[in-house]
């Protein structure tokens, strides 16, 4: 006869359970901060959060139906990457104009429109669809109104999310922010999926007629923060608007240092789209049903590693040459895994090192310039990130062509290695640049004044 008490007695089976709940509440207790202020703590940042998560939902549906309608249509992977091309063109053309409009007006209404007109949009690919008369030109007309839609609606969410939160808890925000944007990515592809399977894929695009909507509903309800409203501070010239931002990156070594790293790990070391199907399929011969699995491992990974860049309190240069080192050595070993389990369980990290970076960049980002240059900066990260992606992509390619997919793999983990090295180096330079500073003021000061009775005598 056992001689615990009743209580503990019934409970003892979900013992384990309940210790790995109290765990998972400890460690996301911090991050959240309900009962400490934290970002949850602020309503106007959940109701942006709930509000972020369906439409990001949303574009991974869109996403997935629109890609499964040009496949349908052409029977051409090519023509599916020629329309993603198409709708990422408009961020690489007029990405800084974008920051800029972002700046000069409201960001919440300026997000209120632009998901009123992806719903427009949508609707109109519903109606194209339904009928049957949707053709490949109309696919890539629409694809890139709704990239125009985005070079304005990206930086203007960039320059919104600061605002809803005190500045303490910017980078929890934006890693619980990123975090929904992950999970809004696994779950979106797979209810795309079963949408398309079982009702058509014209029913999923009036699903994302519908979720932009109620974004917007979301963000409407926002109009009460007056902090979310106040009104730009004017700008001179658009000439002004535009260089102000590049002024600001010039002039802010960790700020300058950041968009450089974030390009280059653009460029060479995150790949993993092009790489991963290349590997899994050449490498180990997996199937599409393994390929999924893969995806999803990248996937978690990504959703763990945004919500442990939210805890990271370091230095951001830092982190992200710690980041870059751990990307690069996983890679490295993902490229000589020697069976497919091997390969799938190195994703895992991989997208924890890759989210803990790019969390912690737009971080540096957000948190680098004031109010009124966010948008803009924002633009001009956006377009250094997806312009170095644009060129990436078929460099990335051609390597895992000529080369091999595991020599495509090794090189783009040893790319992310150098990419280590030259964040040392920033940090090492902006260190120094800390410490002369005080130096070259004093000294400038001190030759002001030994001119100024020279000139007083004159």
């Amino acid at each position: 006869m056992s001689t615990l008490p009743r209580s503990t007695a019934q409970t003892a089976p979900f013992a384990p359970a309940a210790s790995v709940f109290t765990a998972l509440r400890r460690a996301v207790r911090p991050l959240c901060g309900t009962d400490r202020g934290g970002p949850l703590a602020s309503r106007a940042f959940r109701l942006f959060l709930l509000t972020q998560s369906v439409a990001g939902a949303g574009t991974w549906v869109q996403r997935t139906a629109q890609d499964w309608l040009v496949l349908h249509l052409t029977g051409s992977a090519a023509a599916v990457g020629l329309v993603v091309t198409v709708q990422c063109l408009p961020t690489l053309l007029f990405g800084l104009w974008g920051g800029a409009v972002a700046d000069r007006y409201r960001p919440r209404r300026l997000m209120v429109l632009c998901n009123a007109g992806a719903s427009v949009l949508a609707l109109v690919m519903t109606v194209l669809v339904t009928t049957g008369t949707a053709r490949m030109w109309s696919v890539c007309v629409l694809s890139g109104a709704l990239g125009v839609i985005t070079t304005v609606e990206g930086p203007a969410r960039q320059a919104l999310l600061p605002r809803l939160v005190a500045p303490e808890h910017r980078r929890s925000a934006t890693g619980l922010a990123t975090a929904t944007y992950q999970l809004a990515r696994i779950v979106g592809p797979a209810a795309a999926g079963v949408v398309i399977g079982f009702l058509g894929t014209g029913w999923a695009f009036l699903i994302c007629a519908v979720m932009p909507l109620l974004c917007a509903v979301g963000l409407f309800a926002l109009r009460h923060v007056r902090a979310l409203d106040r009104a730009p501070a004017p700008h001179a010239d658009a000439r002004g608007r535009w260089h102000g931002a590049l002024q600001t990156v010039a002039t802010h070594p960790q700020l300058r240092w950041t968009l450089v790293l974030s390009g280059f790990m653009a460029l060479l070391g995150m790949n993993l789209p092009v790489l991963l199907p290349t590997l899994a399929t050449e490498g180990f011969g997996a199937a599409p049903e393994s390929f999924g699995v893969l995806s999803a491992l990248v996937a978690v990974g990504s959703l763990l590693g945004a919500l442990l860049a939210a805890r990271l309190r370091t230095c951001p240069l830092r982190t992200l040459a710690v980041c870059a080192l751990s990307m690069g050595a996983l890679q490295i070993t993902a490229g000589f895994a020697p069976s497919l389990a091997a390969f799938g369980a190195v994703l895992v990290p991989v997208g924890i090192a890759a989210l803990c970076f790019t969390t912690t960049a737009a971080t540096a980002v957000q948190m680098g310039v004031g109010p009124e240059l966010q948008g803009r900066v924002a633009g001009l990260a956006m377009l250094v990130t997806l312009g170095a992606t644009t060129l990436g992509a078929p460099l990335a390619g051609a390597v895992a062509e000529g080369l091999g997919a595991r020599a495509a793999f090794a090189l783009a983990g040893a790319s992310c290695v150098g990419v280590s090295v030259l964040a040392v180096v920033a940090v090492v330079r902006t260190r120094h640049g800390a410490r002369t500073a005080p130096r070259r003021a004093r000294a400038s000061l001190a030759v002001a004044a030994a001119r100024r009775p020279a000139t007083a005598e004159a």
